[in-house]
């Protein structure tokens, strides 16, 4: 009982000198001004100079902040606080009672609202950019600008100069206070970075050309951002804390900051942002490897937002791409970014059809090829094989070019630090047809389809002239090899003994034919088994364009027998002068002769009109032997030239000549007739080049799964890689692709697949 009568008493005294202590607290002078500081009365009475609105309570802690200074400096001078029992420990510090200044920050920061820091952070960034706007008024030379600059700032420029005429006496407060280096360390910093970000980026951002950016920036830094920062800190801590190491790395940071914002548009104004690109660089060296990093992360995420959508061509994403390799290759010899950035590009690049004809098209176009074509033409180019080699592994003899390697520097890696080898083409800078081609990991890919694209243009030249064709086939056998460009080789010779061949018979038929008939047929004549899979569809000609054909056939027996020509007979032109019909100005009807290039399934259809004037779509389809959705496509041209008129009785539609009475009636029936025949005006046939490309996996899998079982995809398409090659037929298709085949497969009842993915043949029978 006594012992609990014991800590009892010993509780209230306890609390009975805590609520002494509280009271004394309430009583002390530094509460009193603390809550002084705080109240209405005296932001109320704060200099009318200000415009007092909500959110610029900032402005009067100028003011404020002098009053509490003032106060330690009275209560230094006289030793002792009459206002508290409470006896400090003298601790003079700058001729400040160091206790005293702790127990007036004290009561100031535990009496403070929420805002108080940004209400600093919010005067620091004021005072900077009144330093800012000043720095910027000093800078113009011009009368005139100066000015039109006083005309801009108007009550701006005298608020910032009523700002700055208050300055040493803040400073001086807050140095008095003691609280930069702690309480307001945070807000003064922020505000710093700010005020740091807004005028760098006024000053660089959209700029690419103009060089010195950057040494603009540091300008910038000494002249405005040093002078205020030593001000405010002053000397000593100035130099304790390194300032001016602190700030050039800031200047360099936001420098970096702001260039990230922009860097897909510093690669779309490629070579003339190469300034930029270079100051960058610079910056970033500054930096150390920090930012690398985030750099390769912030570039990533624009080429994919802005780059990788489906409303960009393939062109247009190819051209960003080769921008991307030359401004990486500038600022980072090694690679390593190169191929952290443009990772998402590559892949989804690897998923477009159009992407391979898209490179070899530029690259073959010497008018619009643009850069490609100037690589292809680099007088430093090696085959693409030697591209990948290492440098230290090509034993080639030294040349009076030889430059050395890059520094092991250079060849450290910017974001993992590790160095790497040095190849031959990180040392040419990017061997940018080496990195297109790498996105499919095999050049027969590019080979193949150049083949098609040689084999429409060599066809499509009725001349018969090879020289420019010559020339890009040599450009390209330096960079793919001679042995993959052998089958280009034979097509151009190919062409290049029609025209001799073509020459002779011409020739012996004009010494043969008379005047009335001269020889109209001209032949390229082809070696088959060296050129991809051509039209081959078959059609009946008309008798007159027949006797043609089979008289230029004997004469080449002659010349060359026992050889024989086939002809393929939907591929070709053919010049034909038809009569049509128009309206003049004073609607009368005339007739004129007009020059009409077309297929020879078109000249066919309407030389049958020679025989017979009126036709149905039926006897067309016979007498042309096509089929009847073909010959509506066909005549649908010559009705769209208003050379025939079509009509429909019943379910049958009959064309017949055009006549002035069908131009006066406005019968627009060719309205109804497309000519929906743009993939035939290729020679080749893609969709028969790929059909047969899949009877060959299809034969490959069959056989797989009749020697194996079951097996699953991603196996099936191992295989296939390993397996389909040494032939004209390699296996190039994706995962995704194979799918789609396989699922095909399945629905012509060949294949089946299992709920566990797992393929293998249907068994004829099976339920």
């Amino acid at each position: 009982m006594a012992t609990t009568s014991s800590y009892q008493q010993i509780y209230e005294r306890r609390l009975s000198q805590a609520m002494q202590r509280k009271a004394a607290a309430k009583s002390r002078a530094t509460t009193a001004l603390a809550r002084e500081f705080f109240s209405s009365d005296n932001a109320a009475n704060a200099p009318d100079r200000y415009d007092d609105a909500t959110g610029d309570e900032w402005r009067t802690l100028p003011s404020r902040l002098v009053k509490l200074s003032n106060y330690l400096r009275e209560r230094s001078s006289s030793g002792n606080d009459g206002d508290t029992n409470e006896t400090f420990p003298v601790i003079v510090s700058n001729k400040i009672d160091e206790s005293r200044r702790v127990a007036l920050g004290a009561a100031v920061f535990n009496q403070a609202p929420s805002t108080f820091l940004d209400e600093y952070r919010s005067l620091f960034e004021a005072l900077l950019r009144a330093r800012q706007n000043k720095w910027k008024r000093e800078r113009v030379v011009d009368e005139s600008m100066e000015v039109d600059d006083e005309e801009e700032y108007g009550d701006d420029c005298e608020a910032d100069e009523l700002l700055l005429s208050e300055e040493d006496e803040l400073y001086q407060s807050l140095s008095t206070l003691g609280w930069l280096s702690n309480q307001l360390q945070t807000p003064f910093r922020e505000a710093l970075h700010s005020v740091m970000m807004e005028a760098i980026k006024s000053l660089i951002a959209g700029d690419f050309e103009t060089e010195g950016m950057l040494d603009q920036t540091l300008e910038w830094k000494s002249q405005v951002l040093v002078p205020w920062v030593y001000s405010v800190v002053g000397a000593e801590a100035y130099e304790c804390n390194q300032w001016a190491a602190q700030l050039e790395y800031a200047a360099s940071e936001c420098f970096v900051h702001v260039r990230m914002n922009e860097l897909f548009d510093l690669v779309t104004d490629y070579p003339e942002s190469l300034p930029a690109v270079r100051e960058l660089q610079l910056a970033l060296d500054r930096t150390g490897r920090i930012f690398y990093e985030t750099l390769a992360f912030e570039w990533r995420q624009a080429l994919v937002q802005r780059l990788i959508h489906p409303g960009a061509q393939t062109s247009q994403i190819i051209d960003v791409y080769i921008n991307t390799i030359k401004v990486l290759r500038e600022m980072d010899p090694s690679g390593e970014l190169l191929q952290v950035v443009t990772q998402p590009v590559r892949e989804y690049l690897r998923g477009r059809d159009d992407c391979v004809r898209c490179i070899i098209t530029s690259l073959t176009d010497e008018e619009g090829g643009g850069d490609l074509y100037e690589e292809l033409k680099r007088q430093d180019a090696k085959p693409l094989e030697e591209a990948q080699l290492d440098e230290e592994d090509e034993e080639e003899p030294p040349t009076f070019d030889w430059q050395p390697p890059p520094s092991i520097l250079q060849r450290r890696g910017v974001i993992t630090g590790q160095v790497g080898k040095v190849s031959s083409s990180s040392r040419r800078a990017g061997d940018i047809l080496s990195m297109l081609v790498g996105i499919y990991g095999s050049k027969e890919l590019f080979v193949n389809e150049y083949r098609i694209m040689l084999a429409d243009k060599l066809l499509s030249n009725l001349e018969y002239n090879t020289d420019a064709e010559v020339h890009k086939l040599e450009l390209l056998k330096l960079r793919f090899g001679e042995s993959s460009l052998r089958s280009c080789e034979v097509m151009v010779k190919d062409i290049d003994d029609s025209k001799r061949i073509h020459t002779n018979i011409r020739s012996t038929l004009e010494l043969n034919s008379s005047r009335d008939d001269p020889p109209v047929v001209d032949a390229a004549i082809v070696s088959h088994i060296f050129w991809p899979h051509l039209q081959r569809d078959s059609m009946k000609h008309h008798k007159k364009i027949q006797s043609k054909l089979d008289q230029f056939c004997k004469e080449y027996e002659k010349l060359k027998n026992p050889r024989r020509l086939v002809w393929m007979q939907q591929l070709g032109t053919v010049e034909m002068e038809v009569e049509a019909y128009e309206t003049d100005a004073d609607g009368n009807v005339t007739s004129y002769v007009k020059d009409i290039t077309c297929t020879p399934a078109h000249a066919t259809l309407l030389a049958n009109f020679e025989d017979k004037s009126q036709w149905t779509l039926e006897e067309l389809s016979a007498e042309a032997a096509m089929s009847e959705e073909m010959v509506r496509k066909r005549m649908g041209f010559w009705v769209n030239q208003r050379v025939v008129h079509a009509n429909r009785v019943g379910e049958d539609v009959i064309y017949s000549l055009v006549s002035a009475s069908d131009v006066n009636s406005n019968d627009h029936s060719f309205i109804d007739h497309n000519d929906d025949d743009d993939d035939q005006e290729l020679a080749v046939s893609l969709g028969a080049h790929e059909e047969e490309e899949m009877k060959v996996y299809e034969s490959y899998i069959v056989g797989m799964l009749s020697n194996l079982g079951q097996l699953p995809l991603q196996r099936i398409h191992t295989m296939l890689k390993t397996f389909v090659s040494g032939s004209e037929h390699t296996y190039d298709k994706t995962p995704n692709q194979l799918s789609v085949f396989l699922q095909q497969l399945c629905k012509e009842e060949k294949l089946e697949v299992g709920p566990d993915g797992m393929y293998k043949l249907l068994k004829k029978g099976a339920k």
